[in-house]
């Protein structure tokens, strides 16, 4: 019969723990199974960011022997930002365990593995949901607290930026202009270009998340149907509402948001994709001696024994995550109308 010094052992050490959590199935969600956002371990709490106004310029003609036009100083803002913690903990009771065995089918370290593996597999869960809150708000220039929503940084007022006006998308009008929301996507894709700098030379891929309402008016707008007349994507159009669609150099998708968060009913926020360096997620090391000064993983899990009266051990995942976008202006956002 299974003790509580079954815990002592090697399986159930951080490292091994990290590993455990690492092997169980992964459910993607819409943003953290997207790969949008590039994991970077870092090995303090703290992340120093810096911003440049690196603007080109063009250099005139110059007579033989004049002076040089002299270089504008670029004006550099530095700030530092602290990762976040969060942490969720579930306990395994002595009960629990009394009957696993020695012998058997399983061996009594296996048996009790399955079930830290099971609790850990509903801290996970849990985890990865906090996880697509902080990237939902990332792709919008923001951290928030999940415990009530309040904004902990916004990148727009730390590096000085102004967020860009939200754009009227119309797609209530009965009688639109031919053309007028293609048009709309054209100027928000060579506004979004022109902020872009130098992380994106070519073509940009701009992705909109979009509320249900937003989503519907979309699909339902002629100019979306007119495109999609006569190809095989328009029978999705005509009956089931699909969850993704392209139009005007856009692709837009019904974010799936739950746990109280996600894309207002009537609204859309815009970002490009595929854009080296954009958005980044830092991760901190855990709180532990063990993982002091080491890069950081994206979750850590570890066991606490009950050492007064041996009745329980207790299971804690940690994350010290920070996501960022490292050029907040070229984020925009919509409204249905």
């Amino acid at each position: 019969m299974a003790t509580m010094d079954i815990f002592e052992g090697d399986a159930f050490s951080i490292i091994e723990l990290t590993r455990a959590l690492e092997n169980i199935p992964y459910k993607p969600a819409t943003l953290s199974g997207s790969g949008l956002f590039g994991p970077r371990g870092v090995r303090s709490r703290t992340v120093v960011i810096e911003s440049r106004d690196g603007t080109l310029s063009l250099i005139p003609f110059s007579e033989r022997g004049s002076a040089y036009d002299q270089q504008t100083p670029e004006r550099r803002d530095v700030r530092a930002f602290v990762c976040r913690q969060f942490k969720k903990q579930d306990v395994i009771w002595a009960s629990e365990i009394q009957q696993v065995r020695d012998f058997g089918s399983e061996s009594a370290t296996q048996q009790v593995q399955a079930e830290v593996a099971r609790k850990l597999g509903r801290l996970r869960n849990d985890a990865e949901t906090t996880f697509e809150y902080h990237l939902f708000n990332g792709i919008q220039g923001l951290v928030k607290d999940p415990r009530d929503g309040a904004t902990v940084v916004n990148y727009f007022t730390e590096f000085g930026i102004t967020p860009a006006t939200e754009v009227d998308f119309d797609l209530d009008n009965a009688t639109p202009a031919s053309g007028a929301l293609r048009k709309r996507c054209q100027a928000l894709i060579e506004g979004v270009e022109d902020t872009m700098g130098g992380l994106a030379t070519g073509a940009i891929a701009l992705r909109a998340e979009c509320g249900s309402a937003f989503f519907a008016d979309l699909v339902a707008h002629k100019e979306v149907r007119e495109t999609y007349l006569n190809t095989a994507a328009a029978a999705d159009l005509r009956s089931r509402i699909a969850d993704e669609v392209s139009f005007g150099g856009i692709t837009f998708r019904r974010y799936r948001g739950g746990a109280g968060f996600g894309v207002a009913t009537d609204k859309a926020v815009f970002y490009p994709e595929a854009v080296d360096g954009l958005f980044e997620i830092y991760h901190a090391p855990a709180d532990t001696f063990e993982t002091v000064n080491t890069l950081g993983l994206p979750l850590y899990a570890r066991m606490i024994p009950d050492r007064d009266r041996d009745e329980w051990v207790r299971l804690e995942i940690e994350s010290n995550p920070l996501p960022i976008c490292t050029r907040p202006q070229v984020l925009r956002s919509a409204r249905r109308t």
